[in-house]
């Protein structure tokens, strides 16, 4: 903006600034976000005057904020505000309250209830501030965690004496508190590759059928990245979409000259990612879902660690886009968040990762071209496999290749926001995870010891852990209580250990909601294991 114009456009000031010199630097540097805050300053005889309104803009020396009233300037108050994400991203949410000195009072024209501007002056500069307030957040929720991990413990201990009573029980409920604890300690461990000046040439590759709605500003996002435009392209395979979807794509195309678009008769998922690659000149493949929306900065992350040939593919972190829509989808951001920053940050710690996302992931084309033919023409069962191409793509990769997880690649996606859309997409992903899990046992002994053996637990654990919740279940029916209250007690410690594992890394209303995702995953999702079993061969491209 020029400054002469934006100067020429400020409210009147009918109190003048405390300092010129805070004046200034307000004048050189703003953030425009609007966003709730709440300003206490003291009213006398021990009560306080609370104005609710809304930050016009800020910096780190100060805040301008939209109120109903004036506050003389000199008064110091204190500003109440959930930190939004142009302040922090991982602490987006956070409830702080820093103190400030009003520094100046402007006149608006009135709209609505705010007829003036109130220009605070922070006490200490706003990154000071919110480094102060999210190092102490995150020590209160890490006494909260270690309480609940003694709580675990102990009740693991004392469960012991019912030991021999039940032994294949006891033994799967202690593997699965050592597998989750280990999570904890190997995650924390995990660090992406450095950013440093590496761009390869990168083929961003979008599989679309009936997305019309989202398909417009995935490849909005695509093209806003930062990354060199001379060495990016993106291509969109249309699946036969009975929607506008190619209309709305065409109509992308007079935006994005750039833009490719190719169509095929309704031949699946995989068939458009393969027609994809064999299009694209890129030395890197990154795909993205046609619901996914990336970072601007998610390309050049995603490319670190190909400098290493060794490398054959990398896994980007993913966000839920509508968390705020319902308890569903809050649920399912719990469950993203800790199967990516806890599962799959331990399986990237020994480049060891099983699956990389279709939200966003990259591969190195040479070496997905040499699997290219056996993934697209992929048969299990006697049936052609076409769901799961994600998890299949990645266990191809995985047999010759290093496969890491770099969490600071970042986009946001679409999650099922119904219940019947959402079970459809599980039982997919239950009968992906099915048959390529059989396919890695095959080779998962080669890889680290570590990683080997937590691949073979986690996958007997998923499988046993619906049979274990049924057979509580059908003792205590049948009077024998004695390993319900341990039982029980076990999943609620756990389920509130993922949960305040998320609030710790993501303040957020929705961190209860990890019990409930704890409970449908046992009673609901994981009772799906054994259906997707007897349901192999149907086969369904999408969740919609």
């Amino acid at each position: 903006m020029n400054p002469q114009t934006q100067e020429h456009n400020e409210p009147e000031i009918v109190r003048p600034s405390r300092s010129e010199g805070f004046s200034e630097r307000r004048r050189r540097s703003r953030t425009s976000e609007r966003f709730p805050v709440t300003v206490v300053a003291p009213g006398g005889l021990l009560r306080a005057v609370t104005l609710t309104g809304d930050a016009k803009d800020y910096d780190p020396a100060g805040i301008c904020v939209l109120a109903a009233r004036p506050l003389a300037v000199g008064t110091v108050v204190r500003v109440r505000l959930h930190l939004p994400k142009s302040i922090s991203l991982p602490s987006r949410g956070l409830p702080c309250e820093f103190r400030a000195l009003v520094a100046a009072v402007r006149k608006t024209k009135p709209k609505g209830a705010q007829s003036c501007e109130l220009v605070l002056e922070w006490e200490k500069p706003l990154p000071e501030l919110v480094s102060g307030a999210v190092t102490s957040y995150k020590r209160k929720i890490a006494a909260l965690v270690a309480l609940v991990l003694a709580l675990l413990v102990w009740t693991k201990y004392q469960s012991l004496d019912f030991f021999w009573f039940a032994p294949v029980f006891y033994v799967y409920s202690l593997a699965l508190a050592l597998y989750l604890l280990s999570r904890f300690y190997i995650s924390w461990r995990h660090r992406a590759p450095p950013l440093g000046n590496y761009t390869p040439s990168v083929s961003i590759v979008i599989s679309v059928r009936n997305e019309e709605h989202a398909i417009t500003r995935t490849v909005e996002t695509c093209f806003e990245t930062d990354y060199p435009s001379d060495k990016r392209e993106v291509l969109v395979v249309n699946d036969g979409s009975t929607d506008g979807t190619l209309r709305v794509l065409k109509d992308l195309q007079k935006r994005f000259p750039e833009l490719q678009v190719f169509s095929q008769p309704p031949t699946g998922k995989r068939a458009a990612m393969a027609q994809g690659v064999k299009s694209a000149k890129g030395e890197i493949i990154t795909f993205v879902d046609s619901d996914t929306f990336l970072f601007r900065d998610a390309l050049r992350h995603i490319v670190c660690g190909f400098e290493d040939p060794t490398l054959g593919a990398s896994a980007g972190y993913t966000e839920v886009e509508n968390c705020n829509t319902n308890a569903l989808t809050g649920l399912q951001e719990i469950r993203y968040y800790v199967s990516f920053r806890l599962l799959k940050a331990s399986e990237g710690f020994y480049a060891a990762v099983t699956c990389c996302p279709g939200c966003l992931s990259a591969y190195r084309r040479k070496y997905v071209l040499e699997i290219l033919d056996p993934w697209r023409n992929q048969r299990f069962l006697g049936a052609e496999a076409t769901f799961g191409d994600d998890r299949s793509l990645t266990n191809f990769i995985l047999r010759k290749y290093r496969v890491i997880y770099n969490d600071l690649a970042v986009a946001s996606t679409l999650v099922p926001d119904t219940w019947g859309q959402y079970l459809r997409q599980q039982l997919r992903w239950k009968k992906s995870w099915l048959r390529e899990t059989l396919i890695a046992a095959s080779f998962m002994y080669k890889k680290h010891p570590v990683a080997a053996i937590s691949f073979y637990a986690s996958s007997i654990i998923s499988v046993a852990s619906p049979a274990m919740a049924g057979r509580v279940a059908y003792l205590a029916a049948q009077g024998e209580a004695s390993m319900l209250l341990p039982y029980l007690l076990g999943l609620l410690l756990i389920g509130f250990l993922q949960s305040l594992y998320f609030l710790h890394r993501r303040p957020s209303p929705h961190w209860l909601l990890g019990m409930l995702w704890m409970g449908s995953a046992l009673f609901i999702t994981g009772p799906q294991t054994y259906y997707a079993v007897l349901t192999m061969r149907k086969n369904h491209w999408g969740t919609r």
